[in-house]
């Protein structure tokens, strides 16, 4: 790009003002990198990151259609061969709209030190950020993305109209904040993110004594050719999120101290969040804290059921006191704002609800988690499953949706009717489709958390009794082999065995044929 032409190019980000300090952009350093991580199609980014994860393709969203015909051209440019490497150096998740943060906003190169980086990531090699900081300005340089940037400000309008119409909901998430931790923002920026779905991140940056926070969005579905995130009332605890980790983040830091001496409590589930790119105890916390203000954030704002429904989900997903951090901001924190000022003020007392939970579980080795679907997909993944059902086509038929999905993701499954499962199927990790008549139950409901005899439902976990038209769902370790798992689906008639809902969070699911839920775990 000539100095002439330079001048010339509109630099400006592609965004709306909420308000005087909450604004909504398309960052053009962050657009660029997600694009060279798009065109590198690494491992991490296939698995973790790609929209084609959230259902997008070229047909259905054009702007991936743009990106590969613009810059196809080039995924043998440095910045692109480099990213496997800088990912294997960390430089994946949060800390992609991190790097990109620290890039000039008008020709890329780095205009921030990485100082701050280093705090979060020690490890990180700062000859490689540099390295790759010139890597993706040359090749913004080679490839004018500005061009390509500005010839698509109309669909990066359209992605941010999302926003203009939840306007009024996104200022309150931001006085909430303000309120809850105790501190005045300078500026907040939400940066909806085009080539990343699902996940979403928080960072923040201090420059002199005042505190700017970014919440970086992943979208989950594409609607008319743009990505979307979910802002409902109760789904903008996505944004609750990304949002309270510039607040709760340096809180915990700062008092890492007083945490340390249990961090043994991880250990229980060290397999299960490592899986979810949560690799220690500190990052535990963060998760924790965070989600437990989420459904403090559902509660105040009249969703008592959902912020349950939270709670529950996140416990089983292996934040498992996340019940005691909540009730701690509940009976502690936000009726004593006289003593406590701000959220840093009460790091010395969550620490000793941390200590509390330490003692209760002998430092973790004395604690029993749920087992849930999560779980048995890992499981199944792992070494396959053999898909089992009774003698009813309902049966049948579920039971064929369900070997036919985890086909479809690469899982080695057979299916077979429950009448011809062997001694070794039975040792194996087992999906079983039945009707609450079916023999086979006398064995598997010794110490299941539901109950089922014909039409009667019994949860062991409430005591509650449901009876009707009923489909229960559970995951159970397998009676015959102590290191397999069973999912089983049982329905009290037919019409009950017409769908499933195995979300990954879940123990076990009671729910009508229509899909209302009447209890889970």
């Amino acid at each position: 790009m000539s100095t002439s032409n330079f001048e010339r190019v509109n630099f400006s980000p592609v965004g709306v003002n909420l308000s005087s300090r909450v604004h909504v952009e398309i960052d053009p350093r962050l657009e660029l990198v997600q694009i060279i991580y798009f065109l590198s199609n690494s491992d991490w980014y296939r698995k973790h990151a790609s929209p084609y994860r959230a259902g997008a393709n070229p047909y259905n969203y054009p702007y991936l259609r743009d990106v590969l015909n613009y810059f196809g051209n080039y995924t043998n440019a440095t910045a692109v061969r480099m990213v496997a490497t800088m990912v294997d150096n960390s430089l994946a998740y949060d800390a992609i709209p991190e790097f990109a943060l620290h890039l000039n906003p008008a020709n890329f190169s780095r205009d921030m030190n990485w100082s701050d980086m280093l705090k979060l990531r020690p490890w990180l090699n700062v000859t490689l950020l540099n390295e790759f900081a010139r890597a993706v300005a040359q090749f913004a340089n080679e490839t004018d993305f500005w061009r390509f940037y500005n010839e698509h400000r109309a669909f990066y309008n359209k992605t941010l109209l999302e926003f203009e119409a939840n306007g009024r909901r996104i200022l309150n998430v931001t006085r909430f904040e303000e309120n809850f931790f105790g501190e005045n923002i300078s500026s907040w920026t939400i940066v909806p993110l085009t080539l990343i779905a699902y996940d979403g991140f928080g960072y923040h940056l201090n420059e002199g004594g005042k505190k700017r926070i970014y919440a970086f969005l992943g979208f989950d579905r594409i609607e008319g050719g743009v990505p979307r995130v979910y802002l409902s009332q109760t789904g903008i605890t996505f944004l609750v999120h990304e949002f309270a980790h510039s607040f709760v983040n340096p809180a915990v830091d700062e008092y890492y101290y007083l945490f340390k001496p249990y961090e043994s409590l991880y250990d229980p589930v060290r397999e299960k969040l490592t899986r979810m790119a949560y690799p220690n105890f500190k990052v535990m916390l963060y998760e924790t804290f965070v989600r437990a203000v989420e459904a403090y954030y559902l509660n105040v704002t009249g969703h008592p059921d959902e912020a349950l429904d939270d709670l529950i989900k996140n416990r089983n997903l292996g934040f498992y006191f996340i019940g005691d951090v909540y009730r701690a901001y509940v009976d502690d924190y936000m009726k004593h704002r006289d003593v406590y000022k701000n959220y840093t003020d009460f790091m010395p007392e969550l620490a000793r609800v941390i200590e509390e939970v330490y003692n209760r579980t002998d430092g973790g080795r004395n604690l029993t988690l749920p087992i849930t679907v999560w779980d048995f997909v890992t499981a199944a993944n792992n070494s396959g499953v053999v898909i089992s059902y009774g003698a009813s086509p309902a049966e049948k038929q579920l039971a064929e949706f369900v070997f036919e999905s985890y086909t479809a993701e690469g899982i080695r499954a057979t299916i077979k009717p429950v009448s011809n499962l062997n001694s070794s199927d039975l040792r194996k990790n087992l999906v079983l489709v039945l009707l609450s008549n079916a023999s086979v139950l006398s064995k598997l409901q010794e110490n299941t958390p539901v109950f089922v005899n014909g039409t009667t439902v019994k949860s062991r976990i409430t005591g509650k009794t449901y009876s009707g038209n009923l489909r229960v769902l559970e995951v159970i370790q397998n009676p015959w082999n102590q290191s397999a798992l069973i999912m089983l689906v049982i329905g009290t008639d037919e019409k009950a065995l017409k769908g499933i809902h195995a979300y990954a969070s879940i123990w076990y699911s009671i729910r009508r044929p229509s899909g209302v839920l009447l209890e889970w775990g």
